[in-house]
């Protein structure tokens, strides 16, 4: 990789120990996969920053500053996170709602995934952890994300792809890293991210896919018991794609037919929605 961090448009540039992102988590964030020179489902992921910086009044730097920087990082083969944060201020919660935003790019090699997950299914685990509740920022990927981290400490296991999180009700929310999905019969049910959760581009994705082909794409509550109605169930994140899962710990799925489709469609509608990432 050419270059590893972008910060205001500085190559390997510093962010300020006062910036609102590290002191707060006042922020939002996208990681969107880069392959041979080309970004996946760009559009999609810049359409979703904007309308997260909009709900937390932030100002979203124009899609073409966002390109110029990731310009300058020369992106091949990456997951490349964008970083939007209220930028920096005194001491306090109080902001300056007229202050510069912060932006920050960086890269990271892409994660590796054992090929047999795509094809007989992943494995998983339940998390104890639950999600905190706040509606107000449910759906957001805003800068704090201790839930995920506290959960994901409790496992080191790397043969376990993620592991399924609930609410404080006891319902299933998402994986650590990923949106759920569980196809009953001709229905594609997942849980609806109202006082929690991250609302990812390609569980969008999913809900447009599965229209277009005729099946019922549902939000609706699950209990961790609907598991073992499933006929199958999927996971799904921007760098990943789509993740059959073979396991829980508790139930084990053999039917893998509607993740291997989802999971084909997606690279296809990826090729048609990668952007060539400009050079500088």
């Amino acid at each position: 990789m050419a270059g590893s961090v972008v910060v205001n448009g500085e190559l390997a540039g510093s962010l300020s120990a006062q910036d609102r992102g590290f002191t707060f988590g006042d922020s939002v964030f996208r990681t969107l996969r880069c392959e041979a020179g080309r970004l996946w489902f760009w559009s999609r992921h810049y359409a979703k920053l904007a309308a997260d910086c909009a709900r937390l009044g932030l100002n979203c730097p124009a899609e073409a500053t966002l390109l110029a920087d990731l310009a300058l990082l020369v992106p091949t083969n990456a997951a490349i996170r964008i970083t939007i944060s209220r930028g920096v201020a005194a001491r306090g919660y109080a902001c300056d709602p007229t202050a510069p935003v912060t932006r920050v790019l960086g890269l990271a090699p892409l994660p590796s995934y054992p090929a047999h997950w795509f094809s007989t299914g992943a494995p998983l685990r339940h998390c104890d952890w639950r999600w905190s509740r706040q509606p107000g920022l449910a759906g957001l990927k805003h800068g704090n994300r201790l839930d995920q981290v506290m959960a994901r400490r409790e496992w080191h296991d790397p043969t376990l792809f993620d592991g399924l999180m609930r609410n404080i009700d006891g319902e299933l929310v998402s994986g650590v890293m990923s949106n759920l999905w569980l196809r009953c019969g001709d229905r594609l049910l997942t849980p609806p991210l109202v006082g929690e959760g991250v609302a990812g581009v390609t569980r969008a994705w999913v809900f447009d896919w599965a229209t277009q082909q005729g099946y019922a794409a549902v939000e609706k509550p699950l209990r961790p018991e609907a598991l073992a109605q499933a006929d199958e169930v999927i996971l799904c994140n921007s760098l990943a794609g789509i993740v059959p899962v073979a396991g829980d710990g508790v139930f084990i799925w053999h039917n893998f037919s509607l993740a291997h489709r989802l999971r084909q469609a997606w690279l296809e509608e990826a090729a048609r929605e990668s952007i060539i990432c400009p050079t500088s």
